[in-house]
């Protein structure tokens, strides 16, 4: 709670100032909402299912795509912070890069237990999600306020109201052509955990994007999310518990299996690949090189040195955090089962063509 009460006013600020960056972008460089979005490559999927294996791994060919940076959504989500930025930048290198360490530090910092979860650093390739922290949408709002219903609503992107969802894809899209006019010339590889409700919408307003769906056995996945998130009830002190938070995750994560198993169901081959985490653990470049084929992608550099087995450092045991059998059993496995159905059908299909 005391976090909350000294950080929430600095965090108030700081978006003060990236809505100053928004009505100066809107003056200086006009031109950013005549960008166009072509093809995009959006990686979703169910939380702690390898998303960010996949996203990072993907980001590293940065001659064909560009994702946002954490400083980047984090901290400049304008075009006018980021020249700004962008000169101080030439300056702290001038000098030895001063700067650029404590930023790293203080990032690191207030990462702090989470960075076995989800490694943050200035310059990773990050959840561009967090642009959208200045609109009040940002999913990662919920840790902090667990109680919030429009919060939670987030997760469940078609049961807003219309106005409010399309103010909120609006804005979004500007935070996309913000970032492309910075990185012309690119692709956009996006990676959001937390939007598996908004993969139907997205599709509408991208349709010739491409989706990669990773996807976990349910209570590995759950369980390994309420693990997660135990540094951050304990940061905000809002859940001490945690009854609450394994309710209301164990609600949205039903609801993601569920949209996104009939994303996947309805959309085509050609536009959406189903990763499972264990095939990309067990075989990492084969299972991502075959969805990327299936999606008529190509990653040159994309090589098969990327170790088998890889995991995030995050650990935890599925009994020290049990979920509702029954949730599991009649909400999400089938959902879960009929997505890698689909993929197995996709196989085929590619197989004999």
């Amino acid at each position: 709670m005391l976090f909350l009460l000294v950080g929430y006013p600095a965090f108030l600020l700081l978006q003060g100032v990236h809505w100053l960056g928004f009505a100066c972008d809107a003056l200086c460089f006009p031109g950013y909402r005549k960008v166009k979005i072509t093809a995009p490559v959006f990686v979703l999927g169910i939380p702690r299912s390898g998303t960010t294996f996949l996203h990072r791994t993907l980001a590293e060919d940065r001659k064909q795509f560009t994702s946002f940076t954490s400083w980047e959504a984090v901290l400049a989500p304008s075009i006018t912070e980021r020249k700004i930025l962008g000169a101080l930048r030439v300056l702290d290198r001038l000098l030895g890069s001063p700067l650029s360490k404590i930023t790293e530090k203080l990032l690191r910092s207030a990462a702090g237990d989470f960075q076995s979860v989800h490694e943050v650093g200035p310059r990773a390739a990050e959840e561009d999600y967090l642009s959208l922290l200045p609109a009040g949408a940002c999913f990662i709002l919920l840790l902090a306020f667990p109680f919030a219903a429009e919060l939670r609503l987030l997760g469940q992107l078609e049961e807003l109201p219309d106005e409010k969802r399309e103010r909120i894809l609006n804005f979004y899209r500007k935070a996309l052509q913000r970032h492309l006019y910075c990185h012309p010339g690119k692709r956009l590889l996006s990676k959001n955990a937390a939007f598996s409700s908004w993969a139907g919408a997205l599709r509408e307003i991208f349709p010739d994007g491409k989706f990669l769906v990773c996807v976990r056995e349910p209570t590995s996945a759950l369980s390994s999310q309420l693990s997660a998130l135990s540094a951050a009830r304990s940061l905000f002190a809002t859940d001490p518990d945690g009854h609450h938070t394994a309710h209301l995750f164990s609600r949205i994560y039903a609801h993601s299996f569920r949209v996104l198993a009939e994303f996947v169901d309805l959309a085509p081959p050609s536009q959406v690949a189903v990763i499972e985490q264990s095939d990309m653990r067990a075989e990492p470049a084969g299972t991502i090189r075959s969805a990327l084929d299936q999606l008529g992608l190509a990653c040159p550099g994309l090589t098969d040195n990327l170790n088998p087995g890889h995991t995030s450092a995050h650990r935890h045991h599925p009994a020290d955090f049990p979920v509702d059998p029954g949730s599991i059993k009649d909400c999400m496995k089938p959902a879960y089962e009929a997505m890698l159905r689909s993929s197995n059908r996709s196989t085929v299909s590619r197989s004999r063509a």
